[in-house]
């Protein structure tokens, strides 16, 4: 599987570069949305792990971005943040967006995320990544409900 990771944070990029390849995938980094779109039409991807907040371009926007674009509107996509307050929340609640998880959490989720998102959507489980008792965690310290997120 080849993976697109987008973070203006260099020790982050090439941690969860580290990680990945440790699985067998293939990673390319990007600093921000705007480098990343420009990965975009240079390789093909399985799948974008991305930062929320960056500068040039934040997640969000790429996001737009890269749905705009018919050859990427299924694309899986997994936001990742350094911050989970209600901002933070509130932005990836869009169901269009596959997941979010937070960079603090350790990196065997961040293995089993990659792993849910790499199947096609119709054959993935009811829960995501960290079931229930993640989700039951994350309402807990956050009051968050939404989706597939942990």
């Amino acid at each position: 599987m080849t993976i697109l990771v987008v973070d203006d944070e260099p020790d982050y990029r090439l941690a969860t570069k580290m990680v990945l390849m440790a699985e067998g995938h293939k990673v390319v980094l990007a600093e921000n949305g705007e480098d990343a779109l420009k990965k975009l039409q240079e390789e093909n991807f399985d799948l974008i792990i991305s930062d929320i907040y960056m500068p040039v371009m934040d997640g969000i926007r790429f996001h737009r971005a890269v749905r705009a674009l018919a050859k990427f509107e299924k694309m899986p996509f997994l936001f990742i943040s350094a911050f989970d307050d209600q901002h933070t929340l509130d932005a990836v609640q869009d169901p269009r967006y596959d997941g979010f998880l937070r960079k603090a959490r350790p990196t065997e989720e961040l293995v089993e995320w990659v792993q849910y998102l790499a199947g096609p959507e119709g054959s993935r489980g009811k829960l995501p990544p960290g079931g229930a008792r993640s989700r039951l965690n994350n309402q807990q310290r956050t009051g968050f409900r939404g989706g597939p997120f942990i």
